[in-house]
């Protein structure tokens, strides 16, 4: 939609007409407070997108700085051996700080997806036992055993999934 037909809209124009009306009748001291309000929620949303500092690149920043500073750097070379080893150490935490998190979200992702299915869809020992393995609980052979079956079964599905598809276009042209 062009911003055109948008402040055009008649819902829109009327929506602005009112909370003009209602902001004239507001006395100063609430036309002040609300202002106010409003300047806090921006400051509070530019605090949420703002990234904190990067302490890896601040870490490089010095080392170069110390780098820099040094005239004989052979001698100087079991101290360049331990900040590089302390930078590379760094930067492997950080990796798996987000490999953790992204495997965190991708969890979550997948529970509100598994909710989604419907009840009736699944049987009660099948859906225990997908369950237990999304929230990471101990599974007993026989949840395996499902599993196992279950797994079987979407293959099949899979698969009879391609022949439908082929009729699926003969019908539709």
């Amino acid at each position: 939609m062009k911003i055109d037909k948008w402040l055009s809209d008649p819902k829109y124009v009327e929506n602005q007409r009112k909370r003009n009306e209602f902001f004239k009748t507001l006395s100063q001291d609430k036309k002040k407070e609300l202002k106010e309000k409003s300047i806090k929620k921006i400051l509070k949303k530019e605090e949420k997108v703002s990234e904190p500092p990067d302490d890896f690149l601040e870490k490089i920043i010095e080392f170069k700085q110390w780098l820099n500073n040094r005239n004989y750097l052979k001698g100087d070379k079991d101290k360049i051996e331990v900040w590089i080893s302390n930078l590379f150490r760094i930067k492997q935490t950080k990796a798996k700080e987000s490999e953790i998190k992204s495997s965190h979200e991708q969890k979550e992702e997948l529970i509100k997806a598994f909710r989604r299915i419907p009840v009736n869809l699944l049987d009660e020992k099948i859906r225990m036992a997908i369950t237990k393995k999304l929230h990471g609980y101990e599974r007993t052979r026989t949840d395996n055993y499902y599993l196992g079956k279950f797994k079987n079964t979407i293959h099949e599905k899979l698969n009879e999934l391609k022949y439908y598809r082929i009729l699926k276009n003969i019908i539709e042209s």
